[in-house]
Formats: C-alpha cells, sequence, structure tokens
C-alpha cells in the first residue's frame, strides 16, 4: 500500500496522453513503419515501471523517457517528407503540416528534459508535464489532422487565413511563455498571442464542412477558448480556474477534440509525382551563373535498330530514370498522344530517409523544350519552370557513332529552394548518383 500511495498518478495519466497523441499521430500517415507502432505501449509501460521504481526525477527517468524521442524522430522524417513532397500546394497547409511534424520532437524532447528535472522552459512541475502535453496535441495531433481533413477539400480563404493564424500564433504563444523570466505571470503581449492562437482554429473550424459529426469541434472549441481565458485571468489578475481544474477540463477537451478529429480525417497518401502544372511561367537560368553544369557522354550498347528502337521509346517516354530514382506523370500521356514540344513533366526526385521509412521526394514541373527522333539519332530536352527545386536545362541525346550507341547528357542547375542549398553536397551526390542509374537504365534496355 505505501508503494501504491507513492505513485506519482498525475504524471503516469500524463503520460499515458502524451504516448497516446504519439501513437495516434502515426495513424494519419498510410505506411508508419510497424515495429514503431508495436514498440510504442511497451516502451510506455518500461517507463511506467522506471517512475514506480526509482527515487526521483534524474537520469534514470530520463533514459526510460528516450523512446518518446525515437518515436517523435520518425514522425519528423514523415512530416518532412510530406513537406518536400507537397512543395506545390498553398503555402499554409506546407507549414502546418511542418509544424504538426516538429511538434512531436520539441514535445518529446521537453518530456524527456522535465523527466530529469521536473521543469521544462521555465515552467516548474506540474506545469512542467502538462506544457509537454500541450505541445503533443496543439503542436503535433492537431495540425496534422486539421491538414489531413483539409486535403480533399476546395481551397476556402477564411480558411487559409485561420491555418496562418495558428501556424504563426501556435508558435508565437509557446516563445511568448518560454522566454518570461516568470513564465506563471503572462502579459499582454502572452494573451494577444493566444488570442490569434485560439482565432485561427475558430476561424478554420467556423468555415469547415462538418461531415462526420460535431463531437471534435464541440470539444475543441471551448478547449481554446479556456486556454485564452487562462491566459488572460493570469496577466490581469482576475479569478479564474486553477491548474487542476485546467488540466481535467481543458486538457481533457483537447485531447479528445484532437483524437476526434483524427479519427475523422482521412490518412494522408504515399507521395506521388505531381501532376503537370500548365500555368507556371519557365525559368532555366543561366549557365554562367549555375551552380552545377556538366556534360556526360557513356556507351550504353551495341548498334542495332531494335535496340535504338528501345532506347529511343523510353527517351522519347521520359522513362530515362528507372523507377526508384525518379518518379514522373506526364501530360502527353494524360493526353494519350506521342511527347511534342511545349508539354509538361511532373517528376520527383527520390533522396534517401530515415531506416524504415519510404524515401523523400523533391517534386518538380518541367517543360520539354527539344524532340527530335531520326532514324540514328534521338534527343529529348526540357527546362525548368518555377516550381522545381532547380533553375536549369537538362538535354540528353542518343546516337549511333559506328557500331555503338552512345548517350551525351548535358545540363546546368541553379537550387532554387533553401533545403536544396542547406544540403547541397548531398543533392549533389544523388545528382550524379542518378544520371548513372539513368545510364545503367539505357544500357539495360540496348541489351
Amino acid at each position: 500500500m505505501e508503494r501504491l500511495a507513492a505513485v506519482d498518478w498525475f504524471t503516469i495519466i500524463a503520460a499515458i496522453c502524451f504516448w497516446m497523441a504519439l501513437v495516434w499521430t502515426q495513424h494519419l500517415d498510410r505506411g508508419f513503419p510497424r515495429w514503431l507502432s508495436w514498440s510504442a505501449w511497451p516502451c510506455l509501460a518500461l517507463w511506467i515501471a522506471a517512475q514506480n521504481f526509482t527515487e526521483g526525477p534524474g537520469l534514470v527517468l530520463a533514459l526510460g523517457a528516450a523512446p518518446a524521442f525515437l518515436f517523435a524522430l520518425w514522425l519528423w522524417a514523415y512530416g518532412f517528407r510530406r513537406f518536400l513532397a507537397t512543395d506545390l500546394i498553398p503555402a499554409p497547409l506546407r507549414y502546418l503540416e511542418m509544424l504538426s511534424a516538429t511538434g512531436p520532437l520539441v514535445a518529446a524532447t521537453a518530456w524527456i528534459w522535465s523527466r530529469y528535472d521536473r521543469t521544462f522552459a521555465g515552467f516548474p512541475d506540474p506545469l512542467a508535464t502538462l506544457t509537454t502535453v500541450h505541445f503533443a496535441i496543439t503542436f503535433g495531433v492537431l495540425p496534422l489532422a486539421m491538414a489531413a481533413s483539409e486535403r480533399p477539400l476546395a481551397r476556402c480563404r477564411w480558411r487559409d487565413l485561420g491555418l496562418w493564424l495558428y501556424v504563426a500564433g501556435a508558435p508565437a504563444t509557446a516563445l511568448c511563455f518560454a522566454l518570461r523570466t516568470d513564465p506563471l505571470r503572462p502579459g499582454a503581449v502572452e494573451v494577444a498571442a493566444a488570442v490569434v492562437f485560439a482565432a485561427g482554429f475558430l476561424l478554420w473550424a467556423a468555415f469547415m464542412p462538418v461531415r462526420r459529426g460535431p463531437w471534435p469541434y464541440v470539444c475543441l472549441v471551448p478547449g481554446f477558448l479556456l486556454g485564452v481565458g487562462y491566459t488572460a485571468a493570469h496577466a490581469f489578475g482576475w479569478d479564474y480556474l486553477t491548474i487542476p481544474q485546467m488540466a481535467a477540463v481543458h486538457g481533457s477537451l483537447n485531447l479528445l477534440g484532437a483524437l476526434l478529429l483524427a479519427a475523422q480525417a482521412p490518412a494522408f497518401d504515399d507521395v506521388a509525382a505531381p501532376t503537370p502544372d500548365l500555368d507556371t511561367p519557365v525559368e532555366g537560368g543561366d549557365r554562367a551563373t549555375a551552380t552545377f553544369a556538366d556534360t556526360h557522354r557513356v556507351v550504353v550498347g551495341a548498334w542495332s535498330p531494335e535496340a535504338f528502337a528501345r532506347v529511343k521509346e523510353a527517351l522519347l517516354g521520359y522513362r530515362f530514370y528507372p523507377e526508384q530514382v525518379m518518379v514522373r506523370r506526364t501530360q502527353f500521356e494524360d493526353e494519350g498522344r506521342p511527347v511534342r514540344v511545349g508539354d509538361r513533366l511532373g517528376l520527383g526526385l527520390f533522396v534517401p530517409n530515415l531506416p524504415g521509412l519510404p524515401p523523400l521526394m523533391l517534386p518538380a514541373i518541367v517543360e520539354v523544350d527539344v524532340v527530335e527522333a531520326g532514324a540514328e539519332s534521338v534527343t529529348l530536352g526540357y527546362v525548368t519552370t518555377r516550381r522545381h527545386y532547380g533553375r536549369g536545362v537538362w538535354r540528353a541525346e542518343v546516337k549511333r557513332e559506328g557500331e555503338e550507341l552512345v548517350l551525351a547528357v548535358s545540363y546546368h542547375v541553379r537550387p532554387s529552394r533553401w533545403f536544396v542549398w542547406c544540403g547541397l553536397p548531398v543533392y549533389r551526390c544523388f545528382q550524379l548518383a542518378a544520371f548513372r542509374a539513368g545510364a545503367d537504365n539505357l544500357r539495360r534496355l540496348a541489351a
């Protein structure tokens, strides 16, 4: 009985809510590694055991909470994959997804930190524990469920505005509290940030069609209003609910509402090549200012009319790269005809991800500007549009030279996205590897 009386039930309930948020977030991503799903609850049981057989916060308890960081890291990698693959969708939705990917990572870090010394960002326990769970919900499950719910719908400028307010207000509210010397005494700035944060969700919810019942909003709307009231009450000295009451009412409403919204939302499908966009302006850049400008020449096989015909068909269909390197969707195939100058291609270049996760995909739209097909030579070329991770031009020619089929590829490119500049050596490595894979692909066709 003494051991039972010493159990910190508040912390254990908070841990269950936190892990539930992490596990439920996995529901919204198809193909999430099964071994992470299977190990989630055993890891929670391990942590609860550590909680009850240690003398208090410290290194052992922090190490027991460490699996939460592993789950969150994989969730972040999935979110970053979505963020890259959806480069062509509206900006507020993309950044909402990025917030949902970053939230669990921050929350897991906060959980481990708070298990070590019972504080986080100036908050003492129990606020440190509550803040951790709050991060997992409002920065993790809820924005991901909002983004998934938004996907099948036609765009609405009022919902877009709500998403922008949410994306700006959520981290602003957290940072304002975290940067205060005494986070338990918020000021007008924190109140304003909390109002923007809540207004973003309320505006988005007001223009959402209710398809499978209003219950998520019945929970979340009063939950957000209670959060604003709590911040304002502490800033202006008003009487309000106590922390235990807020944890029971505000926390329960937010958790239940977020999980219900996630249960209603469709899971994200696997990434695919983007639809060829016909309106984006062409922007090919200049070879003189290109970051990379290469010319490659390799023999792909012995000449024969049959081998050339196979290579020609692949090149004119832009099946130069194997599917594990790049996926594509073409305007000419959608319209059931051969390629011609002016056609658009939707491309997706794959880059390896964390172990057990599908690869990252860099989407792009290009426009064909060269199509030449003869009896012994074939050329295909394209120029990039603004919806591309680089600015440049690409040309590939296969022709007969004596008794050999020779491939010549030339291109120049300058990165146009911040994430490519951040990973420039990695991008260069896979750029060259992609060419080698393409050349090997043509060799197999010519054999």
